[in-house]
């Protein structure tokens, strides 16, 4: 099931960043990395922070655990489960709709504490878009609560399906709405996502027999359970949700595009993060929710330490040949239109950095809902603030002597070291993660990338001999060629030390 259901979640995932790349680059070849696309990256981070710490604080920690328990050991089952399901969808979207309206009242007032740098038409621009997108939380509320209920029912296609949609949206913001609306039609762009993100859900929740009735609070008792486990959650995603805007204050008196070649980089450094890392996490997670409701300790130990060793054969040598290639990738993937060589190098100089941390980026989401399945969510909420404290300390001066390529060096160091103390502390809760068969797995899997490595390396040079490096086409071939070949190196090289994921880590079928 686990597997099934991480295949379906990465292949979607894959699409949606697919998507999002496109997205991305119809942005640079409208605006380029400069003011317009600085304003809207800054223009979502109030909306998105109010999402993530409402949202994705309730329904991450709480809601799949709770729903899960309810449908297992509730009196009535399903019946008590929906309730549940109702009282949080009527609580958030209201508790969501103040908090969004009273962000659209106070946006002036707002926007130049998290973009200090700003000023003038930027200044207004931002203002402008961050009002329009204040209805993206309350949308999204409605369609992560759909989100929860499919994921308790192993269901993932519509909820694949779902963040593709967003990104359609978007898109068609950009180039059909901005010829018309001006600027204001990326807002309305993000305004449509979210409202097809929920719709592409709602038929799959009926069917599952989901439906509306006038219920406000299921229990007392829930409600404190989901409040209690929610709270030290919310603390964590204001936490991480603080990276951003380091991001934010410093690089707004950074050269102008800097918090946009930042935007670019994580998207594409996140690709592996979400095809592997997070549909992984998304996949196990109600399974060990579930394994511990029936306090099966050996099977949740077991899903957990599979689960890590799937990720890591996969997110380890995309991570080396994504550095390797850096500035192919961003020239393929964004050098066109107002997009120049400047703002090239900046991108790939920052994601160069980024992805050096992939593979804790990867494996961090399954760590977190290893303890979150536990109903234990105060271990990795304080990992979590350790780690941005660090990442704070860190980002002012690296920033001061390496520009925006400092807050990404920052960044690295901080998630490798928030990695580090999870696994630590999961590894004496759990009495191990058999360390034999992890140590030399892993170890085969760096050997094998090594090869991989000088493998892709080697093959640049060959390729850019023959292809017109000043073209497009000329890079694309390149890119290509050499990952392609790394690729077939490191499965060929898996398979001589018998490190393939179908001997080295299997996930047993649950």
């Amino acid at each position: 099931m686990i597997v099934s259901a991480a295949l379906l979640l990465g292949v979607s995932s894959l699409l949606s960043r697919v998507v999002g790349l496109f997205r991305d680059r119809v942005f640079t070849s409208l605006f380029g990395a400069g003011d317009t696309f600085d304003s809207f990256v800054v223009a979502f981070r109030i909306p998105d922070l109010i999402f993530n710490l409402v949202v994705i604080g309730a329904l991450s920690a709480a809601f799949i655990p709770i729903f899960t328990e309810k449908m297992v050991t509730g009196k009535k089952g399903e019946e008590d489960a929906h309730r549940f399901a109702l009282s949080i969808l009527h609580l958030m979207g209201i508790g969501i709709g103040i908090l969004s309206a009273c962000f659209a009242l106070f946006a002036p007032q707002v926007i130049p504490l998290i973009a200090p740098g700003f000023s003038g038409e930027k200044l207004d621009m931002t203002i402008m878009l961050s009002r329009i997108m204040a209805l993206q939380p309350i949308l999204l509320c409605i369609s992560f609560v759909f989100s929860g209920i499919l994921n308790s029912y192993k269901r993932f296609f519509a909820y694949a399906l779902a963040p593709i949609l967003y990104n359609f949206g978007i898109i068609a913001g950009a180039m059909y709405l901005v010829p018309i609306l001006g600027v204001a039609g990326l807002g309305w762009g993000v305004v449509l996502g979210a409202l097809l993100h929920a719709g592409v859900q709602f038929p799959s929740v009926l069917r599952v027999g989901f439906h509306w009735r006038p219920v406000l609070i299921s229990s007392s008792k829930d409600l404190l359970n989901i409040w209690r486990m929610m709270l030290p959650r919310v603390f964590g995603l204001a936490a991480q949700q603080t990276n951003l805007f380091i991001v934010t204050i410093i690089g707004s008196g950074l050269l102008s595009g800097s918090i946009a070649a930042f935007h670019l980089a994580n998207n594409v450094q996140y690709i592996p993060i979400g095809i592997f890392g997070i549909a992984f996490a998304q996949a196990a997670f109600p399974t060990l929710s579930e394994q511990f409701a029936r306090k099966k300790r050996a099977d949740f130990r077991h899903t957990i330490t599979k689960s890590f060793r799937y990720i890591m054969f996969f997110v380890i040598p995309v991570s080396a040949l994504f550095y390797l290639l850096r500035s192919q990738m961003i020239r393929v993937l964004f050098g066109h239109g107002a997009f120049n060589w400047a703002d090239t190098t900046v991108t790939y100089e920052t994601f160069g950095f980024l992805v050096i941390s992939i593979f804790a980026q990867a494996t961090i989401p399954l760590l977190t809902r290893a303890f979150y399945a536990q109903q234990n969510t105060k271990i990795p909420v304080l990992i979590s603030l350790g780690s941005i404290a660090l990442n704070t300390a860190l980002a002012f001066p690296f920033a001061r002597m390496y520009g925006i390529q400092g807050l990404a060096i920052a960044f690295s160091v901080a998630t490798i070291v928030q990695l580090a103390v999870l696994l630590g502390i999961l590894h004496i809760r759990l009495d191990g993660f058999d360390d034999k068969k992890v140590i030399i797995s892993i170890s085969k899997m760096v050997a094998a990338t090594m090869v991989a490595a000088i493998a892709t390396q080697l093959l640049k040079t060959p390729i850019a001999a023959i292809v017109d490096m000043q073209r497009f086409w000329g890079i694309l071939t390149q890119l290509l060629g050499s990952f392609g070949g790394g690729i077939i190196i490191y499965i060929l090289v898996c398979m001589l030390l018998r490190s393939d994921p179908r001997s080295c880590v299997k996930i047993p079928q649950n």
